[in-house]
């Protein structure tokens, strides 16, 4: 028998219908409609489909009920939702709008393995004797010192001051600026710092820390740092290959 799996939508509407009994009581059509923000003929083409396979209960202008299968199904998803918001949230610091919306996505797609990750981690930030919650408060006054609060700890605004760059020295590797290489060196990025803005665009370009890259032109003030990793050409302005620590090899 093959199992029928529910596409992000189904799980979406399933999620709707069980928030709203747990509110109202009741599910009705133009209700679902507003909240999944489609049209009421397409909650009835999505109601029928999700009875055929035994998650609702749905006749034409009635409520909508779930079957026991239904609300295992809803109260399986609402459960992972609310644990990934609560993650980024509580633990990374998202603001609550994003992170509701980034809990969506990342509920109908997360491989089981990876939230098991995401649950220890979270388990053990927040209750291992270990780290006594140590560890979770010290990132959170690196969030601040990465956004620039001027009252954070000193000893993490340190890691994010452009002067204390590089910050430490692997055993077999040098760590320098992106700014100090060579044309043709190689490197892996190990850190970005300390400016926000440039941070977010070093994201949307793909330099992230662990990628591996290759320096195909040397810039300076007037023309850009060009990068090559995993096969795309980065450009970049002197401030931002200023604002990149990068792990090359020890000469032998």
């Amino acid at each position: 028998m093959v199992k029928q799996l529910l596409s992000e939508s189904q799980q979406d509407y399933l999620k709707i219908v069980l928030d709203l009994i747990n509110e109202k009581k009741v599910a009705r059509t133009k209700e679902i409609a507003h909240r999944k923000g489609v049209s009421m003929p397409s909650v009835t083409e999505a109601m029928q489909k999700l009875s055929q396979e035994n998650y609702v209960q749905y006749s034409a202008r009635e409520f909508i009920e779930l079957t026991p299968k239904g609300e295992e199904a809803a109260l399986r998803l609402t459960s992972k939702y609310a644990f990934l918001k609560h993650f980024l949230v509580d633990v990374l610091g998202i603001q609550d709008e994003i992170a509701d919306k980034d809990a969506c996505k990342l509920e109908h797609h997360l491989n089981k393995s990876t939230l098991d990750r995401f649950i220890l981690l979270y388990q053990f930030l927040t209750e291992c004797p270990k780290s006594d919650k140590r560890t979770i408060n010290l990132f959170k006054e690196c969030i601040k010192a990465a956004e620039g609060d001027f009252l954070c700890d000193s000893d993490c605004k340190s890691c994010f001051i452009s002067s204390n760059f590089p910050h430490r020295f692997g055993e077999k590797t040098i760590h320098t600026l992106l700014s100090k290489l060579n044309r043709g060196q190689k490197g892996r990025v190990i850190m970005l710092g300390p400016d926000s803005e440039i941070r977010l665009s070093l994201i949307d370009k793909g330099l992230l820390p662990g990628s591996e890259f290759h320096v195909e032109e040397i810039g300076d003030a007037n023309r850009p740092f060009v990068v090559q990793t995993d096969g795309c050409l980065i450009e970049l302005d002197e401030e931002a290959a200023k604002m990149i620590e990068v792990a090359i090899e020890q000469p032998e």
